[in-house]
């Protein structure tokens, strides 16, 4: 009897926490920092569940995603305990390392639970297909309101004075991949219409934001898909590669005039930095990228922030040309491998190599989703020119997908369906 509510009790608990998950990835566009918060108390749950379900955690197909995750969130933990100094110029990146820390804790928790799909029985596909017309609703609401309403330059969401519209550009797309993955599931006859205007609607958005990462990188993944699709039906899906290349022809035509301006831009920009001048947008990511890898050389374990950024101002010193690194060294320096290797080493590019790994092999062994596998596709894609692994907003938006997408997933892996 003592077994049986025991049981229970986990049961319920765990229904707690997805039930705060739920609700956190509902207003994820309206305000990160609340979804950041449930979802640490639904780690906290989380946590009190997986202790009791650790006797077989090697047989769990997530066990080695969930590891990883538990570990870059620890490391990130004491690194932050041991390096943060109060006054530091660079104290916001000690924060954002606590705060990602904290996410990866509470999503390696949430992740195991969730995936004891058989044990806990976690809603039904309705409540996802709730969230993906709650999502969709939102975006397109409250980007029509920022771009048509306020007439702001950029659509920004809810991040201004943050991340501001790169953060929102990363969002739809992680947001887009689970929507997507949903609507595949679907048991509507019009499910591929729903799957293409979904497309259309938030490319769109994603062009407003003017975030060119996300630009080049949304309409390859949803290319790739359907090249997937093709192959797997042995059917060309025409109206698919139609819609395509509508959308990025409305949207290079949207952005025809950003476009043409960031086109001489780039051009001034790479004139500038051959003359050794990196005081320019693409000259500042290079003179980060070659000073954040020279400050890496001898971080053989860790080393603070005020340590790598004392060694990037000699550097500048000695070579002025590369100062348009200085001010942004205060925080990251806008790549996911050259900023773990000037922060955590050799280990920091391990672990950023083992979650890449982990959940490829999760998405294509073993629950064999190629949405999944587009979703991690895009973290990569967006490392190269950002860091997610790194503050508040983007780390508890990808978190919260990738937590709802093996929801989704566990249950319904048995489901026949190109996912």
């Amino acid at each position: 009897m003592k077994s049986v509510n025991g049981q229970t009790l986990q049961m319920r608990f765990t229904q707690l926490a997805f039930g705060l998950c739920v609700i956190a990835f509902a207003c994820i566009i309206l305000s990160p920092n609340l979804a950041n918060k449930i979802m640490n108390i639904a780690g906290l749950i989380a946590f009190f569940v997986a202790v009791f379900n650790l006797k077989n955690a090697r047989e769990n197909e997530t066990f080695w995603l969930c590891l990883v995750l538990f570990v870059i969130g620890i490391c990130d933990l004491i690194w932050y305990r041991l390096f943060k100094i109060d006054n530091s110029e660079a104290i916001n990146s000690y924060r954002a390392y606590l705060e990602v820390g904290k996410i990866c804790v509470s999503g390696a928790f949430l992740i195991y639970i969730f995936s004891l799909g058989e044990k806990f029985r976690l809603g039904n596909n309705k409540v996802h297909y709730l969230l993906v017309l709650i999502l969709q609703v939102m975006m397109v609401a409250y980007a029509y309101y920022q771009k048509v309403y306020l007439g702001a330059a950029r659509i920004e969401f809810s991040l201004a004075g943050g991340t501001s519209a790169t953060g929102a550009a990363y969002t739809v797309v992680f947001l887009s991949c689970y929507m997507i993955m949903v609507l595949q599931h679907s048991t509507l006859r019009m499910k591929d219409l729903l799957i293409l205007a979904h497309f259309f609607i938030t490319f769109i958005i994603v062009v407003a934001t003017e975030t060119r990462a996300a630009i080049m990188v949304y309409p390859i993944l949803f290319a790739g898909l359907l090249a997937i699709r093709c192959y797997r039906q042995r059917h060309i899906p025409w109206k698919g590669i139609g819609v395509l290349l509508f959308a990025v022809v409305v949207g290079a035509f949207m952005m025809k005039d950003s476009l043409m301006q960031r086109y001489h831009d780039l051009n001034s920009d790479m004139s500038a930095y051959e003359k050794n001048n990196t005081d320019t947008s693409v000259g500042a990511r290079l003179a980060m990228w070659q000073t954040g890898l020279a400050a890496a050389k001898e971080n053989y374990l860790w080393q603070s922030t005020d340590h790598r950024n004392a060694i990037i101002k000699d550097l500048v010193k000695k070579d002025p040309g590369l100062a348009g690194a200085l001010p942004y060294i205060p925080g990251h320096l806008h790549n996911e491998v050259v900023e773990a290797l000037s922060t955590k080493g050799p280990s920091g590019l391990l672990l950023y190599v083992l979650f890449v790994i982990s959940l490829a092999w999760y998405a294509l062994r073993k629950i064999k989703s190629f949405t999944l596998f587009a979703f991690l596709v895009a973290m990569m894609g967006f490392g190269l020119s950002g860091v997610m692994f790194y503050s508040k907003t983007t780390p508890t938006a990808w978190m919260l997908t990738l937590v709802m997408f093996i929801v989704f997933l566990t249950q319904n892996r048995h489901r026949d369906i190109v996912k």
